[in-house]
């Protein structure tokens, strides 16, 4: 992602979400959106939040099922950005898939009984439909040089329910957070 930073904006033109070319065939729009970015700041921030869901929740799943799980959230949301915002024409970034990914693995440590992911698959569920419900509008537009959309948050945080609640629980090691408070006992 820093190297397709660096190519910007070349990369984002061969990259990025636009509707118009998918309809015109170019189906690799599917994935790369979630690869090219707004800018520094908002490549730094999905990274930072890309690497904090996967440290946390690390031991719930074996390498190839995270691997499994962020490139079907990967697609999957750009799927669903298709579907459900046809007025929408360009869309980088993946902070949608990364709701996904959150929600998937809160909701697969709940399924372990796992009270702490409730929590936290609550508190996240708040933060991203705040926007419709209570018309709070995120500040960090200007931060991070663009329009945040913000209903693919909501796109991803739904997928990811529904990743958690199918993916076959004797595919998932132990909870996450029971590991985290095993290690200071």
């Amino acid at each position: 992602m820093l190297v397709l930073l660096l190519l910007e904006p070349t990369s984002s033109n061969w990259l990025a979400y636009r509707r118009l070319s998918i309809s015109n065939g170019e189906v690799w729009r599917f994935i790369t959106p979630n690869l090219v970015h707004l800018g520094v700041v908002h490549t730094l921030m999905n990274l930072v939040g890309f690497w904090l869901i996967v440290l946390i929740f690390r031991p719930l799943l074996k390498m190839q099922d995270w691997i499994i799980w962020i490139i079907s959230l990967y697609i999957l949301n750009i799927v669903g950005i298709h579907l459900f915002l046809p007025e929408l024409s360009r869309y980088v970034g993946m902070s949608g898939a990364l709701y996904g990914l959150i929600s998937a693995a809160c909701v697969a440590e709940m399924r372990f009984k796992v009270k702490l992911s409730a929590l936290l698959l609550i508190i996240v569920g708040l933060k991203i439909f705040a926007p419709q419900i209570f018309g709070i509008r995120a500040e960090y537009n200007d931060l991070i040089g663009g329009y945040v959309v913000e209903e693919s948050h909501i796109i991803g945080f739904i997928q990811g329910i529904f990743v958690g609640l199918l993916w076959p629980k004797s595919r998932l090691n132990k909870p996450a957070f029971e590991a985290l408070i095993q290690k200071k006992k």
